[in-house]
């Protein structure tokens, strides 16, 4: 395994996960599902990174990553086309839960990867190789919008699951080189609650996913409210990506020289200021532009939290961090958030959801700085 084959693996990764993603939610409504439908098959696909993380990380111990990623690589693109078919809500109800456990695992998978490549290859870092994963999701975001306008949505199953599968050959290699391991250790729920500032920072992470829902997962929707085009919506979310490239690096080293304590305030402030605008200003224009914060609210969250709990948790445990990560932040806050936002867009519209999550923003900025004032974090 070298850099290039890392940076190959983020790109064609991102492009699958962008290809159905980005367009799901406008699908769902398309087949006739109603908003709380919509959310609790959201909250579905969340839930499960729990369950999933775990026994992978823990097979990937054994095993070694890349075995464990062509595994998942290659059912995820099975399932994938089944799911083009499965278009019955209680039906999609059984299947997503399937699909979801070899999904989710792999990008928790390659991170814990890239994050021990950096480890030994010091000119390299995590957000050096996760940014090439932002530049995949804003092509396939740009492309899909325009071919989507005019071809079956449908489209986006069959491309995405053989994208997932070309990325199988990259995790191949004929010449001996090291085994990497995710080193997955098993957090039981004791651990976590003994350790004091790991277990209200996972509470941080829950209520930052819950916030960060109705902009991660349902801004299809407000654009489809505004009557914007598939082509529109592919570059609002090629937007937000291209944002984070530049701010991954910079996120990396901002928080050598100014500490996690900013970058994480930023982050939360930037998707505050981000909902004001959507929610009170509702213009497509207006809303394209304000995508650009998105390297803000998310790169730069990313770095600071992937930043506070590898201080948090013994050393060499990546992929054990990033399961927290994820667990908290998507599989328990996300699912939160789409199950409270799906039932809410059957009384009300996309815009007034943005309006609401400006206080939910606001208080978890504050509840982030009650925190970072009792914990202190020297810089990286």
């Amino acid at each position: 395994m070298n850099a290039f084959k890392i940076i190959g693996i983020y790109i064609m990764l991102y492009m699958a996960n962008a290809l159905w993603k980005v367009f799901y939610n406008i699908y769902l409504a398309e087949i006739g599902l109603t908003g709380a439908e919509i959310g609790t098959l959201n909250s579905i696909i969340q839930a499960l990174i729990f369950i999933a993380v775990v026994i992978w990380g823990r097979y990937a111990d054994r095993k070694g990553i890349r075995p464990t990623l062509r595994i998942g690589l290659l059912v995820t693109g099975v399932l994938m086309l089944i799911l083009s078919f499965v278009a019955d809500f209680w039906c999609l109800v059984v299947f997503l839960p399937v699909f979801a456990f070899f999904y989710h695992p792999l990008g928790a998978l390659t991170d814990a990867m890239a994050m021990q490549y950096a480890t030994v290859e010091k000119k390299y870092s995590y957000g050096s190789f996760r940014l090439w994963g932002s530049l995949g999701w804003a092509v396939a975001a740009t492309v899909g919008g325009y071919l989507f306008t005019s071809l079956s949505l449908k489209l986006t199953f069959y491309i995405a699951a053989i994208t997932y599968m070309l990325i199988v050959p990259l995790l191949s290699t004929r010449k001996k080189v090291r085994t990497y391991k995710a080193n997955f250790k098993l957090v039981g729920l004791r651990d976590v609650i003994s350790n004091k500032p790991l277990f209200y920072f996972m509470g941080i992470l829950i209520f930052y996913g819950m916030v960060c829902s109705p902009m991660f997962y349902y801004l299809n929707l407000y654009f489809s409210e505004l009557h914007a085009s598939n082509t529109i919506i592919g570059l609002a979310y090629a937007i937000m990506a291209l944002s984070e490239i530049p701010l991954f690096l910079l996120g990396n080293k901002l928080l050598k020289k100014i500490g996690v304590r900013p970058i994480l305030l930023m982050a939360m402030g930037s998707i505050v200021i981000r909902y004001a605008v959507l929610g009170y200003y509702p213009h497509v224009g207006v809303a394209l532009a304000v995508g650009l914060l998105q390297g803000v609210s998310f790169a730069f969250f990313l770095v600071a939290a992937v930043s506070i709990i590898e201080k948090l948790m013994p050393q060499g445990q990546h992929a054990t961090a990033q399961s927290l990560i994820w667990g908290s932040y998507i599989g328990i806050g996300q699912t939160l958030g789409n199950l409270l936002i799906g039932f809410v867009l059957d009384s009300a519209g996309m815009v007034e959801v943005m309006q609401f999550s400006v206080y939910g923003g606001l208080a978890c900025v504050i509840v982030s700085i009650i925190y970072l004032n009792r914990f202190r974090f020297e810089r990286a």
